[in-house]
């Protein structure tokens, strides 16, 4: 039979890798609520037949204690887990970032927010948050073509890289994390995706890239109404930035198809894809920049 697998997470894509390695999966621990659990009802995973939905994290604890399993892969598991307390065994997590750099909970967010290169990264679990020595690790270096939308489908394409690599060496770790003053922690604040129209313009442009899935977005206010905001860009046609030559500084000078262009800083920004609460357009000549 070999080594019992259990796999604790909320999404797919290591699991399916588990799966078609061909490892003994004793045990599959959904989060409940995640996508996964989505995935699982909709439309399955395939050779995936049983699989045991959990809520909290005392929930959890208690099934691991009652389990008999030989290693543990954490996939998106939200529980730090007292692993010193548990059973023994080989406890792994699998985490999407070059570790030691953006540990925490949103690292792919973080590593386009900050501009940082990302990953993924198999380690042993210890009593810190994302901090174990590590087993196998790759790295996704940062381009200004990446947003968090596409980071998010290649972070899933490394940890399956990962977790083959670890498979491959027994999930021996390989060294130890060192201590890196440039290494960040990450996990989002609401305060994170407001735009005030106060942030310079390379930030603004980040802030989108980072939160531009459509569960997310970055939110600004008008006049006591909520804007949502998934895309953006320079503009830098020479009709529009004479066009724009007039309006002062983000004052919105176009309003179009759910977007609207303004002056900023010296140059043109357009603004797509929003989503108003009240659900109006933009009105041209509204200022952006509350009081």
């Amino acid at each position: 039979m070999g080594r019992r697998f259990i796999f604790v997470g909320n999404r797919r894509f290591v699991l399916e890798r588990m799966v078609a390695s061909g490892v003994n999966l004793s045990s599959i621990y959904v989060v409940a609520g995640t996508h996964l659990e989505r995935d699982l009802r909709r439309e399955g995973v395939p050779g995936v037949t049983d699989y045991v939905l959990v809520h909290n994290k005392s929930e959890l604890i208690h099934l691991l204690c009652q389990a008999r399993f030989d290693v543990l892969i954490s996939n998106g598991c939200p529980y730090i887990l007292p692993v010193a307390d548990l059973p023994h065994a080989k406890y792994v997590n699998i985490h999407p970032s070059y570790l030691p750099d953006l540990r925490g909970v949103d690292p792919v967010i973080g590593a386009i927010l900050f501009r940082r290169d990302s990953g993924a990264t198999c380690h042993v679990m210890d009593s810190g948050v994302d901090t174990g020595p590590i087993i196998s690790r790759i790295r996704i270096p940062f381009k200004d073509d990446l947003d968090v939308t596409t980071l998010y489908q290649l972070s899933f394409v490394a940890e399956q890289q990962v977790f083959s690599k670890a498979l491959a060496l027994g999930f021996e770790p390989q060294y130890e994390q060192l201590n890196d003053p440039r290494a960040i922690y990450y996990c989002r604040k609401p305060a994170d995706q407001v735009i005030s129209f106060r942030e310079d313009n390379d930030f603004i442009l980040q802030k989108i890239k980072a939160f531009n899935n459509h569960s997310q977005g970055c939110s600004f206010s008008i006049g006591g109404v909520s804007y949502r905001v998934f895309s953006a860009q320079r503009m830098c046609n020479p009709f529009i930035l004479k066009l724009l030559e007039g309006f002062p500084e983000c004052e919105v000078g176009m309003s179009y198809e759910n977007g609207i262009v303004f002056r900023k800083d010296g140059e043109v920004l357009r603004f797509l894809e929003i989503l108003s609460a009240n659900g109006k357009a933009i009105s041209v000549g509204t200022n952006l920049r509350q009081p």
